[in-house]
């Protein structure tokens, strides 16, 4: 009988203990629990090197005290895999599934929300208020984060990547060649006027200083690109017109820039300098490439101001012997205030630093808060620095004095260069790389230094002028974001984007070059009626009621 009731005790004792929970330790203290966890990923192949002998892998199960087990996706195959993985049997789905920062392995916004609403992936509000450590210093710090992250139904279901780089935030600059501000013995404009003068100046004088001053071009543009449009930067002391849906929100109110007042009178603009040849005619219809060997065809520039993010638009950026480094002439111009009425602004996007989409919890998680403790740290400072640099002391150590970043503050990371590979789990998982990433490694401010490659070099540059739009950027609560959409209304939209912009640009152009009296009543009358026929009131709608459900409406 003693047998049978220690038997008893034994197989109780067994299976309290296998049905015991894991004990976690408190957010940001390491191990997470106190006893190993298994966490199985879901990921692409990370080309010819195994996930599970990475060093950062081995590192992470160190450290946090897991285990995991990888499921590999073939290259190019995540997507196919995702659409099974859910009709798998639960014990067989992975707890996390990481596509990486790819757009094409990614998620869209609608696929994401309806795998939510179906329950396949998990809520992360309660772990994100209660457990976070990374990802809650990230709402902390950086402007609408969550709201961005956050579906219509008030749940997170993906932690995002974020590259605080400051350039992508501020696309909309316009480049002027200093050299020929120095030749001509002018100062930088700051005001519409004085940009009218020295666009007058640049086409009356030798400003290239080649003995003919019939071959240049003030201003030049080119049909798209990053930052090209012709009613973006030269648009902004009228109108604040943001770059590509040219949509901002107005006292909650979605807004189209295109049938403002403010437009209006910045089409009056450029049409002035389109009639006075002060613009180049192909701005219209030439592609980069164009500009580009227009610019580069002889000894010295042709043009004197172009619009585009960055240098690449109008110079030769290649890094081959020889180079004519033309692009070293232009510099950003500061955003212009309008001589009449003061306005100066600068259209910002900060939400392009967030990357959704590529970072859940399955809802079959057996072990979901150990999940979301290895995704939270690796958006720590520490997790994001090792994903991003590498291991301390072999791809980077920390700056010493002396040593500077993009902005002339001392730097705070310096790279080492090292032949290492498979070292890094790199961009699999979100990370938090804020803007402080951009300008704590070890760079020579000096753009022009003979030391400094020339990447490293239009690098600084760009931080500078970014930084002249960041201290009079539009106010965040007016940003119009990305937004969720159910799939037919995203559909509806697309369309009627098409519709929309296709009119507005035909007619734009036509304005600025005097096919259409921009000061004529009866044709902006017909201007607007036209937007209104290609479904303008219909796309805002859209536009308005998603954003009234968002939670940056709330």
């Amino acid at each position: 009988m003693k047998k049978v009731l220690a038997l008893i005790l034994c197989l109780t004792l067994l299976c309290s203990a296998a049905l015991a929970e894991v004990v976690y330790n408190a957010p940001g203290e390491y191990p997470i629990a106190n006893e190993i966890v298994t966490i199985k990923i879901l990921a692409p192949q990370d080309g010819e090197y195994s996930r599970s002998e990475n060093l950062q892998t081995l590192e992470l199960e160190e450290k946090l005290g897991i285990k995991i087990e990888w499921e590999i996706a073939p290259s190019g195959s995540m997507q196919d895999k995702l659409s099974t993985v859910f009709l798998r049997d639960p014990k067989d789905q992975p707890d996390i599934i990481l596509t990486g920062v790819g757009a094409a392995d990614r998620l869209s916004m609608i696929k994401e929300a309806e795998l939510g609403a179906q329950g396949y992936i998990l809520p992360l509000n309660e772990y994100l208020d209660n457990v976070s450590v990374g990802y809650a210093a990230a709402f902390e710090k950086l402007p609408g984060l969550r709201e961005y992250i956050t579906t219509p139904d008030g749940n997170i279901y993906s932690l995002p990547n974020v590259d605080g780089s400051l350039h992508v935030q501020y696309n909309m600059k316009l480049w002027i060649n200093t050299t020929w501000l120095e030749n001509l013995g002018l100062d930088m404009p700051t005001t519409t006027d004085e940009f009218y003068d020295v666009l007058k100046a640049f086409k009356e004088e030798d400003a290239n200083g080649n003995g003919d001053p019939d071959d240049e071009i003030p201003l030049s543009a080119v049909k798209s690109g990053a930052g090209t449009q012709i009613d973006g930067f030269l648009m902004a002391p009228f109108q604040l017109t943001p770059e590509t849906s040219k949509l901002y929100v107005d006292d909650g109110v979605v807004t189209f820039a295109p049938v403002t007042d403010g437009y209006r009178e910045g089409l009056k603009y450029l049409n002035t300098i389109y009639e006075e040849g002060l613009l180049n005619p192909e701005s219209f219809t030439q592609d980069k490439n164009n500009q580009v060997n227009v610019n580069e065809a002889g000894d010295v520039c042709v043009i004197g101001c172009f619009l585009a993010q960055r240098p690449g638009y109008a110079c030769d950026l290649s890094t081959y012997p020889g180079n004519s480094k033309k692009w070293e002439q232009y510099q950003p111009l500061a955003p212009l205030t309008n001589s009449e009425t003061g306005q100066c602004i600068a259209a910002w996007n900060p939400y392009v630093m967030y990357q959704t989409g590529m970072t859940f919890i399955t809802s079959a998680s057996k072990n979901p808060e150990a999940a979301f403790r290895l995704i939270d740290y690796l958006a720590t400072e520490e997790g994001s620095i090792r994903s991003a640099y590498g291991i301390e002391g072999k791809q980077w150590r920390y700056a010493e004095e002396g040593e500077y970043g993009l902005d002339g503050e001392p730097a705070y990371i310096t790279a080492i260069k090292n032949e290492d590979t498979n070292y890094s789990w790199t961009q699999l998982a979100g990370l938090i790389r804020d803007t402080r990433f951009t300008v704590w490694l070890t760079t020579n401010p000096d753009p022009y230094a003979e030391d400094v490659k020339p990447l490293d070099g239009r690098q600084v540059v760009l931080y500078k002028g970014s930084k002249l739009h960041e201290a009079v950027r539009q106010p965040l609560e007016s940003v119009m974001p990305s937004l969720f959409f159910a799939e037919d209304v995203s559909s509806r939209i697309s369309k009627l984007n098409t519709d929309v912009t296709d009119i507005q640009k035909q007619l734009m152009v036509k304005f600025i070059k005097g096919e259409l009296d921009i000061d004529d009543d009866a044709a902006w009358a017909d201007y607007l009626a036209q937007l209104e026929n290609a479904g303008l009131s219909e796309y805002l709608e859209l536009y308005q009621e998603a954003y009234d459900n968002s939670s940056f409406a709330k």
